[in-house]
């Protein structure tokens, strides 16, 4: 399904079904990563953006929680060993590079708040690729079960230095990486999983979506900078 099609789609979707809530994910968490991704820039003396992140956070997390609205959410699976998304969906990169392109020509057009509102959707798929589900293409089989665990439990694994400043040069390459760590706790986080299980996984992934979180930020602001070096 390609972006014009899918688009359209959501459209018809936006409304929603009872079934929704079922399989979409918990914002609370999201909005967690982006605080500690904050904290986590401020440790690690990264605070050349941070004017823009501490004054738009609010903005950031309306975006964040956004894109899970609307049955937005089916194309926010990406399985890096198979390159596929959910079933006949697109995948997530796919919307990622879609939210990612708008926030910079809405930053390069001056609407800067409006472009942070879509780093927000951005950073959001970021984020789901830190779940095994999202990393294996599966919407059900204890998706529910363990976001609302991490829901009710992410601040034991709170975490405030040492982002992820990988240097990649493409963008959705940040998912490629979440998603090839955390597809392979999957094991864990199965309708099968326990207390345990799911403290063993939640261990790894939450930091790493708090610490992704950060690097993702700065190679944001890094990227607006060479795009424009270039002009």
């Amino acid at each position: 399904m390609g972006l014009t099609s899918w688009n359209a789609l959501k459209i018809v979707l936006a409304a929603g079904t009872p079934i929704q809530s079922l399989i979409s994910g918990s914002g609370d968490t999201h909005v967690f990563c982006n605080q500690q991704a904050l904290k986590i820039l401020r440790s690690d003396r990264n605070i050349t953006n941070l004017k823009y992140l501490n004054n738009y956070l609010e903005v950031i997390n309306r975006g964040v929680l956004w894109a899970d609205r609307g049955w937005k959410y089916l194309s926010h699976y990406y399985n890096p060993t198979t390159d596929s998304g959910l079933g006949p969906w697109p995948d997530a990169r796919l919307e990622f590079n879609y939210y990612f392109d708008k926030s910079l020509a809405l930053w390069n057009r001056g609407n800067k708040k409006k472009a942070l509102f879509f780093l927000g959707a951005s950073v959001h798929l970021v984020q789901d690729l830190c779940v095994p589900h999202h990393s294996n293409g599966i919407a059900f089989c204890g998706h529910q079960e363990y976001e609302k665990w991490v829901n009710n439990n992410y601040k034991l694994f709170s975490v405030y230095s040492n982002g992820i400043y990988n240097s990649f040069t493409v963008p959705d390459q940040w998912l490629t990486f979440n998603a090839g760590i955390s597809r392979k706790y999957l094991p864990y986080v199965l309708s099968t999983g326990s207390d345990t299980s799911y403290k063993m996984a939640t261990g790894v992934l939450l930091p790493l979506a708090q610490r992704s979180t950060a690097g993702f930020f700065k190679f944001y602001f890094d990227y607006i900078s060479n795009i424009k070096g270039c002009h």
